[in-house]
């Protein structure tokens, strides 16, 4: 079963004009989904040639995309006023944690934020490590939200695992001293 279309929150290339290999798979990958269903891609703020170096592609590229109540934009450029009747979905902060173990080795985790009125997606290219989320998040983000409770949840290529209140998150993280950057303990020390 496939799905109708598939929305990409934007840079889908990393270079502006990839080298060939990039390129190649971009276009065998695209060619093999536009087979099977509708894509449309939001503009990033690294696609600012695909339009034009992909026009021969299938694709639709957008500023943003929004179907019922759902609103789907980059994130590099935000709303100066939330549409709080509608959900807003956004990618580009590439939201993470960094997680260690007993012996210090540490995985950074792709992390879903989400409040009933916003959800920002993490990454999963090798390309974008993520912003480490336990330092806080940028002032522009949080009016997202609004005054909701923002939820996490962490995601590995086989499942996603609900964290729960980001607030008792990263509570928890600096309380048990795992994965709590040094910068995070000096803000909070």
């Amino acid at each position: 079963m496939s799905p109708e279309r598939i929305v990409f929150l934007g840079d889908v290339v990393h270079a502006p004009r990839p080298c060939p290999e990039e390129r190649q798979w971009i276009e065998a990958v695209l060619t093999e989904l536009s087979s099977r269903t509708d894509l449309i891609t939001i503009r990033g703020n690294h696609d600012r040639c695909f339009a034009q170096e992909f026009a021969h592609l299938p694709v639709r590229t957008l500023e943003s995309w929004t179907e019922g109540p759902i609103t789907a934009i980059h994130g590099d450029r935000l709303p100066q006023s939330p549409d709080w009747s509608r959900v807003l979905i956004l990618g580009h902060l590439h939201p993470s944690l960094t997680i260690l173990d007993a012996a210090g080795a540490g995985q950074r985790l792709p992390v879903f934020l989400a409040t009933p009125s916003c959800i920002v997606l993490p990454a999963f290219s090798p390309f974008a490590r993520g912003y480490n989320i336990a330092g806080g998040l940028p002032e522009e983000l949080m009016g997202q939200f609004g005054n909701e409770e923002i939820e996490a949840y962490a995601a590995t290529p086989t499942r996603v695992v609900k964290l729960g209140s980001l607030r008792h998150t990263l509570e928890r993280m600096y309380e048990a001293d795992i994965g709590a950057p040094s910068n995070f303990r000096r803000r909070r020390g």
